[in-house]
C-alpha cells in the first residue's frame, strides 16, 4: 500500500504541474464551489441551471485533459497550446463516451455523496402515490433491488471504464468474472487509499469541533467553526479529486508519468490567483452554510408511543397517564384494525397472548379479545386498549394526540371511511394529528374528511415528494438532509423527525430545520432546547461535511 501511495501521489503532484491541467482543475473547482453556495439559497433557478451545465460539461473535457497528459509524451507538458488542442479533438471525437462516463461515475457516486449533489439528484426523483406505496410497503424488497441494480452499474463502470478512456481497444480483454473482479479493483482501490481516511479524518474534525467549540463563546465559536469548516471542505475536494484521478489513472493500467518540465517553468504552473478564487468561494460557502445554518426558535416536541424514557408499556395508557405530567406538545401512538373492524393502540402488527406462545396476527382478534391481553415493557405491565379509550384519557389531560395508522394489505377496504366516521371529528376537536406509511390512505383520509390533518410517513428517503402532498411529513432519522426538509417547507407542509434518541442527534435535525422531534426521550430533547448557540456549531460542520462523503 506504501508503494500505491508514493506511485500515486507522485502522478498527481507531477500531473497539478502541468499547467493546463491545473488552471482546468481550479476552475472547475471555482464552479463546484459557487454551484454550492448558490444551492444554499433559495431561487436563482436559471444561474444554478448554467452553472450545473458548465461543470457537466467541463468535468469530461478535464478528464479528457488528464488522459493526454498522462499518455502524451515527457515533453508534451511544456507545450500548453498542443495539449488543448489535442484534448479538444479527443473530447469531439468521444463527447458520447466521455459523458457516458461521467454518468456512470455520478451513479457509482451517489451513496459516498456525489460531490455533495447526491440529495440534489434523489430529489428529481418524482413518484406517484402508488409507486411511493410499492416502494414503502414493499421496502426491503426494494431496496435490495436498488442494492444489486447498484452492483451492476458499480461492474459496468469498471468494466467500461478503460474502455471509455483508452483510444486503442485493441488489447481489451474480453468480459469474464475474473476480469470483472480484477477491473473492481480500480474502483475499490482509490476508495480505501483516500476516501476512507478522508472520512476517518472528517469525523475526527467534527468529534473535535463538538468536545471544543461548545467550550468557547458565541463568537468566537462561530468563528473557529466556521474556520475548521472551510479547512475540511477544501480537504475533502482536493481528496475527491485524487480519487477522480486515481481512478483515471487505474483505467489507463497505471501508465508511469516521468514528465520533462523545462527549467523554470515550474513556479509559473502554481496558479495563485486561482487557488486563492477557490479558497476564497469556500470560504464564502462556509459563511453562508452558518448563516443559513441557524436553529429554530424551538421544535414541537413529541411523545413516540406514548412513553417518556421507558417509563411504562408503549401505547398504552398507564405510560399516557406518566407522559402527560412532561407536557409533550403531542404523544404519538400506533393503531391499527381488527377483526371486528374495531381500532386497537398497538404498534406490532402480530401478538402473543401467553408466554412461550407463537404470534400470530392482529386480524385474527376482535379487540374485546385483545384488551384481556397484558403487555410488559421494563418491568411495568399495562391492558392494551382501544384508540376510543386512550383518546378519552388524552382529552381529560389535555393532550393532544399524532395517530399513526398501521395499514397492512388485509385491512378492509372501507377501514379509512370508518376511522374517520368513528375519531375523525373528536381527533379535529383536540387539535389532534394523523399520519400513515400509505399515501393511498392519507389521499381517502383527505377525501372524506379535509379538516383532518394527515401527514405522510417516509421510512425511506430514496425519491422526491414534490408529487406527494401532505399536510406535514414524518420523516426517519437516518439518511435524513436538509434538501428533503427544504423541500417540504417548499410546499408549505412542517417536517418531523422519528425518531432520534441521543442529542447529538437531535442537535443535527434541528439545524436542518425540522419542526418537531418524535422520539422518547422528551428529557433529552428538553436538554437540547436549553443549551446555547455554539452547541450546534458542529452539527452545521458535521451536516456540510457529510453533504460531500
Amino acid at each position: 500500500m506504501l508503494r500505491y501511495y508514493r506511485k500515486l501521489f507522485q502522478m498527481i503532484h507531477r500531473l497539478l504541474q502541468v499547467r493546463a491541467v491545473n488552471l482546468g482543475w481550479l476552475l472547475l473547482m471555482a464552479i463546484l464551489t459557487t454551484l454550492h453556495i448558490m444551492m444554499l439559497n433559495a431561487g436563482w433557478v436559471a444561474i444554478k441551471a448554467v452553472l450545473a451545465g458548465l461543470f457537466t460539461l467541463g468535468l469530461p473535457f478535464e478528464v479528457t485533459l488528464i488522459v493526454t497528459v498522462l499518455t502524451g509524451s515527457a515533453s508534451l507538458v511544456n507545450q500548453s497550446d498542443e495539449i488543448l488542442a489535442q484534448a479538444w479533438r479527443s473530447y469531439r471525437r468521444n463527447w458520447f463516451k466521455l459523458i457516458g462516463f461521467e454518468g456512470l461515475l455520478l451513479l457509482v457516486w451517489l451513496p459516498f455523496g456525489g460531490a455533495g449533489f447526491t440529495a440534489t439528484v434523489v430529489n428529481f426523483i418524482g413518484l406517484s402515490g402508488s409507486w411511493a406505496d410499492q416502494i414503502v410497503m414493499h421496502r426491503v424488497f426494494w431496496l435490495s433491488v436498488i442494492g444489486l441494480a447498484y452492483l451492476s452499474i458499480l461492474g459496468g463502470f469498471t468494466w467500461s471504464s478503460p474502455r471509455l478512456l483508452k483510444q486503442d481497444h485493441a488489447s481489451e480483454q474480453q468480459p469474464s468474472i475474473k476480469g470483472l473482479w480484477a477491473r473492481l479493483r480500480l474502483f475499490f482501490r482509490p476508495m480505501v487509499a483516500l476516501w476512507l481516511p478522508m472520512l476517518i479524518v472528517d469525523e475526527l474534525g467534527v468529534f473535535f469541533t463538538h468536545e471544543w467549540v461548545v467550550k468557547m463563546g458565541q463568537t468566537s465559536g462561530r468563528l473557529t467553526s466556521m474556520l475548521i469548516l472551510t479547512v475540511f471542505v477544501a480537504l475533502t475536494l482536493l481528496m475527491l479529486s485524487a480519487v477522480l484521478v486515481a481512478i483515471i489513472w487505474e483505467s489507463l493500467g497505471q501508465p508511469t508519468f516521468n514528465p520533462d518540465f523545462e527549467k523554470g517553468d515550474l513556479l509559473h504552473t502554481m496558479a495563485w490567483f486561482p487557488t486563492g478564487l477557490v479558497v476564497l468561494l469556500i470560504g464564502m460557502f462556509s459563511f453562508q452554510a452558518f448563516h443559513f445554518g441557524v436553529t429554530n426558535p424551538g421544535v414541537v416536541s413529541v411523545a413516540h408511543r406514548g412513553t417518556v424514557n421507558h417509563n411504562g408499556v408503549p401505547n398504552t395508557i398507564q405510560s399516557l397517564k406518566k407522559t402527560v405530567q412532561r407536557h409533550p406538545s403531542y404523544v404519538e401512538i400506533d393503531v391499527q384494525e381488527t377483526k371486528d373492524k374495531q381500532f386497537v393502540v398497538l404498534h406490532n402488527d402480530t401478538i402473543a397472548f401467553k408466554s412461550g406462545e407463537s404470534k400470530r396476527p392482529i386480524r385474527d382478534f376482535t379487540l374485546a379479545q385483545l384488551q384481556r391481553v397484558k403487555r410488559q415493557d421494563g418491568g411495568a405491565t399495562a391492558h392494551l386498549s382501544s384508540l376510543r379509550e386512550y383518546l378519552a384519557v388524552a382529552r381529560a389531560n389535555h393532550q393532544r394526540v399524532m395517530v399513526e395508522i398501521k395499514v397492512n394489505p388485509h385491512d378492509s377496504a372501507d377501514m379509512a371511511r370508518r376511522f374517520v366516521r368513528q375519531y375523525g371529528r373528536k381527533i379535529v376537536a383536540q387539535q389532534g394529528l394523523v399520519h400513515t406509511m400509505s399515501y393511498k390512505t392519507l389521499t381517502q383520509l383527505k377525501t372524506i374528511d379535509q379538516e383532518l390533518i394527515v401527514g405522510y410517513i417516509l421510512p425511506v428517503n430514496l425519491f422526491s415528494i414534490r408529487n406527494l402532498p401532505a399536510d406535514f411529513y414524518s420523516l426517519q432519522v437516518i439518511g435524513l438532509n436538509q434538501t428533503f426538509v427544504q423541500q417540504a417547507h417548499s410546499m408549505g407542509a412542517p417536517v418531523f423527525v422519528w425518531s432520534p434518541t441521543r442529542i447529538s442527534q437531535m442537535q443535527v435535525m434541528r439545524v436542518m430545520g425540522i419542526d418537531g422531534i418524535i422520539t422518547d426521550r422528551l428529557d433529552r430533547l428538553e436538554k437540547m432546547e436549553r443549551q446555547p448557540p455554539q452547541s450546534y456549531y458542529w452539527a452545521i460542520v458535521q451536516e456540510i461535511v457529510r453533504q460531500f462523503i
